[in-house]
């Protein structure tokens, strides 16, 4: 992906950017580039707070010496999904752009999809099978018990939040046992206005279910304001860098 330089870009640089280069004397030969996490940071800048990067996306920024170093010694899957958290990024921005995907991707535009499309395929079949395996864990565990005693067992193991390194933990419905379970993450407040609660892991003590990265996204545990009387500070922007 080509972007302006780190510096204040020319007017060359936004007309090539912008689909204009034949308007430019260099055209792409004149546009320098930035690095992946500078231009991830513009993106967000551009997409606002409402747009999620996906969870791969941080893995890919960081795989040492680009695609070939990360194909190395990474499982085929994941290698897709990294990709395919890429070209997402990218579509989000293409559209924000009014910019329709093929005029970007060109040639490349059907490999992308269909790219995209089999790491989808993938990640559910994976997240699906978590669930089933958990249902399984619960059935066993409570094969042997009573109603009373299962009951007993929901209310003192659902009180309890899984072990996770972040500093708030929210009661959630657990998607695999549909008990109580805990979203885990943290928040943005106090500069902001409102208070943003971001999950990163979901974990229910019931039927062992844990759920992490994308896995939340197909869950459907979303960023959430948690003081709902307070109107969001629009120009509010979350923090990339410590995620």
């Amino acid at each position: 992906m080509l972007l302006a330089s780190e510096k204040q870009p020319s007017v060359d640089d936004l007309l090539v950017l912008s689909g204009n280069e034949d308007k430019t004397k260099k055209g792409r030969a004149g546009l320098k580039t930035i690095g992946g996490e500078g231009a991830i940071l513009r993106a967000a800048q551009l997409l606002g707070p409402e747009h999620k990067a996906p969870a791969k996306l941080k893995e890919l920024r960081e795989s040492r010496n680009g695609i070939t170093h990360m194909g190395w010694g990474q499982p085929v899957t994941e290698c897709r999904a990294l990709l395919a958290a890429g070209i997402e990024h990218i579509n989000a921005l293409l559209k924000d752009l009014s910019t329709e995907p093929d005029g970007f991707w060109g040639t490349h535009l059907e490999a992308c999809t269909a790219l995209v499309a089999q790491a989808m395929t993938e990640m559910e079949i994976r997240y699906h099978a978590k669930l089933r395996h958990a249902r399984e864990r619960f059935a066993e565990t409570t094969r042997r018990l009573s109603e009373a005693e299962i009951a007993e067992l929901v209310s003192s193991l659902s009180a309890l939040p899984t072990a996770a390194p972040w500093p708030i933990a929210v009661p959630a419905p657990c998607p695999a046992c549909g008990h109580t379970g805990f979203a885990s993450g943290r928040d943005k407040t106090g500069e902001y206005g409102a208070i943003w609660f971001l999950p990163r892991h979901f974990g229910c003590r019931l039927c062992g279910l844990a759920l992490t990265m994308w896995e939340l996204d197909l869950a459907g545990f979303k960023g959430q304001i948690l003081n709902d009387d307070e109107e969001p500070d629009p120009d509010w922007e979350p923090d990339f860098e410590t995620y």
